[in-house]
């Protein structure tokens, strides 16, 4: 249950359930979502994805092409201004990568 809606309640009840849920909170977790392309691979948006050996690899990159080689268990995302490339291991550690550009002052990016 989120934090923040718990933090301020102050009459909660729980009704235990196995509902299955999944953190759509990152890249990783979206890929494990969505249906999976030749070699595990989940290719998201109106992009093209040219792929040689790639697996289990998520690609997001609305009307580009991305070609890839030899990828395993990567996060690749094209925004038009920013290019994201990262282990899907990592992927939480994108909000690290936003505090740093927030620092920045890098708000274009944002």
């Amino acid at each position: 249950i989120d934090v923040g809606i718990m933090e301020r309640a102050e009459r909660v009840a729980v009704v235990p359930a196995d509902i299955g849920w999944s953190d759509v909170g990152s890249w990783a977790s979206l890929a494990d979502l969505m249906a999976t392309r030749s070699g595990g691979n989940v290719v998201l948006g109106e992009g093209e994805h040219l792929d040689l050996d790639t697996e289990d690899s998520l690609i997001y990159a609305p009307g580009r092409t991305v070609a890839t080689i030899g990828l395993r268990g990567l996060i690749v995302v094209d925004t038009g201004d920013v290019l994201l490339v990262c282990p899907k291991s990592r992927a939480q550690d994108v909000r690290q990568l936003v505090d740093k550009l927030r620092q920045a002052g890098r708000h274009d990016l944002l």
